[in-house]
């Protein structure tokens, strides 16, 4: 569904006239944000990978739609995050590195890679906004319900709409549905791993 789509039922099932596009667009709005602050799935994962240079061979800057990290890894070692103390108290090494923390807008490495050591990263990206009518993004695809039932609490508060608790049960329901199927998802992936054997 696209968002003209979703718009359209959003007013069909808030049953109102005196919504307008306009403020129903706002709701639907509130709803994306609301999913995009808590909701980490695989569709919103996502790759980058970076080429250590001699400028800034321990910093990482951060993807701008980056929301939350999954994997950072260099060939065979997946980096640990530790707090900034403990990367701080290491004695400086040129390596492959095993740690990282966050610093603002990007990430500190240790030990420092060697000039162009390939590092990447998987991680969860925003959800692309809904600009026109026509816009798609993987909630409208895979869970428009989501989306709905979202803005429709919304739309509850602003229009003190007793149906809220009924409006937010769905939501919740919908919500759920979508993170235990990205759990059996990865359980699935991780059940295909060859053992080895004993």
């Amino acid at each position: 569904m696209n968002k003209s789509q979703i718009r359209s039922q959003f007013l069909a099932l808030l049953n109102r006239n005196d919504c307008s596009n306009e403020l129903a667009d706002t709701f639907l709005e509130q709803s994306l944000a609301r999913i995009q602050r808590t909701l980490r799935v695989p569709p919103m994962e996502k790759m980058e990978t970076y080429t250590v240079n001699d400028v800034t061979p321990d910093t990482l800057v951060l993807p701008e739609d980056f929301l939350n990290m999954k994997h950072l890894y260099s060939g065979q070692t997946v980096l640990e995050y530790v707090d900034l103390g403990k990367l701080l108290s290491q004695f400086p090494q040129v390596d492959t590195p095993r740690m990282y923390t966050r610093i603002q807008g990007s990430l500190k490495l240790y030990p420092t890679p060697i000039e162009d050591t390939e590092i990447l990263m998987v991680y969860y990206g925003e959800i692309p906004d809904l600009v026109e009518d026509t816009d798609e993004n993987f909630v409208t695809v895979v869970a428009p319900d989501l989306l709905t039932y979202g803005a429709l609490t919304y739309a509850a508060d602003y229009f003190i709409d007793e149906r809220k608790p009924l409006f937010e049960e769905t939501y919740n329901r919908v919500y759920s549905e979508l993170v235990e199927q990205a759990t059996l998802t990865d359980m699935s992936q991780s059940s295909m791993a060859i053992g080895t054997p004993f």
